[in-house]
């Protein structure tokens, strides 16, 4: 060491503590790169406020990761200009069967939903119902001439047409909330919507409109109507892949607040049982006998129609609760603290220090019950998301 220049002896000691202080330094943490639309809400915009912004930035945070975005709008070409030109690696909310990424377990389901006023009373819950073909109806546009548009399809297969086209692509002048608006304003009888639009738009209608799904799929095109989504990771990020799948399943509760924050109408999974291609003969006899779970009694539907009056803007679609006031399914269940007499007083008197007002000047004692049995259908599981309909005399 004596032989060693005084000045190298110098620099040589201080290697030591520079190993030790680099050994202290926390890595910064590494970016989950996301691929979104800057301007398309609810799912995401420039400002983070979508709910896919949100569902990206917790599984961020519960892989130690930090949320980088690469904005190009939806149009043709995003995908070869995001995700496939490696200027991200995921990318939120597709449809499960999409090819070309590595995808993880669906984090919701839904399904595309007819879009109506509640003053209307239209009920329709079929793509054979004759009044189709005389209400104007609106549909998301994706080709100029409606083709790749699935309501656009089924509709034309059972001879509607003139049908009102909205676009896909936003615009400053062209948003997505205008196919609800036009239902609102009286503009159009009917609108047929992707269920999160549909759930979040008619949220913030000024008048109380109605959702209802579509079938899962219409048999007669063989045109899906709900839909499986997932989040695609570019196929080189295998470990990223398994981690946000994982972390998917971890978070699944909090994603399912999220969702009802933004009241995105959830559709039931098929049976695990149920094969693809075409049923049995026992199959569709059993499908033929199976009950009506969206039929209800006249006060059930008569408290529906009283929810989505009074109610849904503040406890969500079908009653699944939001931030701004818990699940009714949750609160008369068998476990909640909510009883039959208890629901009864407090939407007679309000309960003031929680924020809700007593609604005895708009809802008498039959309409509160009316109400009660509605909250209590969903609350047994005997009637499923969606718009309900009434029982006709022949049934």
């Amino acid at each position: 060491m004596k032989s060693i220049p005084r000045s190298i002896r110098g620099l040589l000691l201080l290697i030591p503590c520079m190993a030790i202080a680099a050994a202290d330094t926390p890595e910064p943490p590494k970016a989950l790169r996301i691929c979104a639309d800057p301007d398309n809400l609810p799912f995401s915009d420039k400002e983070g406020q979508g709910f896919e912004n949100r569902i990206a930035s917790l599984v961020a945070e519960d892989l130690g990761m930090k949320v980088e975005y690469f904005y190009w709008p939806h149009r043709r070409g995003f995908m070869r200009s995001t995700i496939k030109a490696k200027e991200c690696d995921v990318l939120m909310g597709i449809p499960k069967g999409m090819d070309g990424f590595l995808v993880t377990r669906p984090y919701y389901r839904s399904s595309y939903q007819y879009v109506s006023r509640v003053d209307r009373d239209l009920d329709i819950n079929s793509l054979d119902d004759p009044r189709l073909k005389k209400l104007k109806i609106g549909v998301n546009t994706i080709g100029y001439d409606y083709n790749n548009s699935p309501a656009a399809r089924s509709l034309g297969a059972r001879g509607i047409v003139g049908l009102t086209g909205f676009s896909t692509f936003y615009t400053d002048e062209n948003r997505p909330n205008a196919i609800i608006d036009a239902v609102a304003e009286d503009k159009i009888d009917l609108a047929i919507v992707w269920g999160p639009l549909a759930g979040y738009f008619a949220k913030q209608a000024p008048v109380p409109l109605s959702l209802a799904p579509l079938p899962d799929l219409d048999q007669s095109t063989k045109t899906p109507y709900a839909f499986d989504v997932v989040v695609g990771v570019r196929k080189s990020e295998k470990d990223l892949h398994a981690r946000i799948d994982e972390s998917l399943e971890r978070k699944k509760g909090e994603i399912a607040a999220i969702l009802a924050e933004f009241n995105v109408p959830l559709a039931r999974a098929p049976a695990a049982a149920a094969k693809e291609g075409t049923p049995s003969l026992q199959q569709t006899s059993a499908t033929a006998h199976a009950p009506d779970k969206l039929l209800v009694t006249a006060d059930e539907y008569q408290g529906w129609k009283w929810f989505h009056v009074y109610c849904f803007r503040c406890h969500g679609i079908d009653a699944m609760g939001s931030d701004l006031a818990p699940n009714l399914r949750k609160s008369v269940s068998s476990e909640g603290l909510i009883t039959h007499e208890l629901f009864l007083k407090t939407v007679l008197e309000g309960r003031q220090e929680k924020g809700m007002q007593s609604w005895r000047e708009l809802l008498d004692d039959k309409q509160i019950e009316q109400l009660y049995r509605y909250i209590k259908a969903r609350s047994d599981e005997r009637l499923d998301p969606g718009r309900p309909h009434r029982a006709t005399a022949a049934q």
